[in-house]
């Protein structure tokens, strides 16, 4: 590993949530050169307002739906209004069935952000599959962290309605259904295949492990593709596993925990009951001069035809790699050019269904 780039703090950001949950909602509408004095500002106590306003979830009025070329739907669950945004590409007409995609944003942003954090879009429109931006309740998922949780925070719920909404509204191929997600997205995206088992074909994970009530509680019922990106210099859900560094914002008694990344891809590999002598590894061929690298272990042999495939990306932060830098690296991390999470994402559910 290279040396790290200095972060802006001198601790962990666990040590600052409510620093980094305000950045994160604030990466969703400014631009990194602005970043800077978007700090400066929230540690002088001069950004409760801002905060507030980017909490709602609007989104910057500038970009309207038609601009991000997503139609807005909602949904009523548990008694609450839910919204989710959907992106059709050109080759939709309604007359096939096509496969869908669920995106899931991180804690603290919203669903307005994921296009152009990930360029799903543009993934979708060369590859004719639908994609859709389901937005959190308070910017969060409920990813069984294991604490209690009101009715109208049951996020599964809310999935399970839209789902239904989806395929009443388009012509969707319900044995192509994929889940994926960044860091509460993808805890929330492995919660889905633990509890809507048979719903999905593949998930994937970006920036997330596996919060210990998960780990530890939750079975795997049923096989299913995963994959799992994770850079081992990420701050936010430690590599090696910890506390992770939104909580605190969370009404939460107790610090979360999650597994390290090793962890959760043997978790995966022995539910879909791969095995450690059906793995290839192998390291990206691109080598970008930001000084990343990504190394790639495919679990082959699963029952079913199953795999679980794991990149591990040198160097890389809580980030999406191939991505936008939504904040900069001294916050969290480098987005790395060695390899797009979007992309493998796309590879891995072409090749499964259920």
């Amino acid at each position: 590993m290279v040396n790290r780039a200095p972060r802006l703090f001198s601790k962990p950001l666990a040590a600052y949530p409510l620093v980094l949950t305000t950045l994160l909602c604030v990466s969703a509408f400014t631009t990194p050169c602005s970043m800077a004095q978007s700090a400066k500002e929230l540690l002088k106590g001069e950004f409760s307002d801002v905060l507030g306003s980017l909490r709602s979830g609007t989104g910057d009025p500038k970009e309207s739906n038609e601009k991000l070329q997503l139609k807005q739907f909602s949904v009523k669950s548990n008694g609450v209004d839910r919204i989710f945004f959907v992106h059709l590409p050109p080759s939709y007409t309604g007359k096939a069935a096509m496969p869908l995609v669920l995106a899931f944003h991180g804690a603290g942003s919203h669903a307005r952000a994921m296009p152009k954090l990930t360029g799903l879009n543009q993934c979708a429109d060369q590859h004719s599959f639908i994609v859709v931006y389901p937005d959190g309740l308070n910017t969060h998922w409920n990813d069984g962290n294991g604490g209690k949780t009101k009715p109208e925070l049951e996020d599964v719920d809310f999935v399970k309605v839209m789902l239904n909404q989806i395929s009443k509204q388009y012509k969707i191929d319900k044995s192509r259904i994929y889940a994926g997600g960044m860091s509460n997205g993808g805890f929330f995206s492995q919660y889905l295949a633990l509890t809507l088992p048979g719903t999905f074909a593949a998930i994937a994970s970006v920036a997330a492990s596996l919060e210990i009530p998960m780990y530890t509680k939750l079975k795997s019922e049923k096989p299913i593709s995963v994959l799992l990106i994770h850079g081992d210099d990420d701050d936010v859900v430690p590599f090696t596993g910890g506390s992770i560094g939104v909580s605190g914002v969370m009404d939460e008694k107790t610090v979360r925990k999650c597994t390290s990344a090793a962890q959760a891809v043997q978790f995966w590999v022995k539910a879909d009951q791969c095995s450690d002598k059906n793995c290839t590894t192998g390291v990206t061929d691109a080598k970008p001069k930001d000084g990343t690298q990504a190394l790639r272990k495919v679990y082959s042999g699963g029952k079913d035809g199953v795999e679980v495939v794991s990149i591990t990306v040198l160097n890389g932060g809580h980030t999406w790699p191939g991505g936008w830098q939504y904040l900069p690296e001294a916050i969290v991390g480098k987005t790395s050019r060695a390899v797009n999470a979007t992309d493998e994402m796309w590879n891995l559910f072409q090749r499964h269904h259920l």
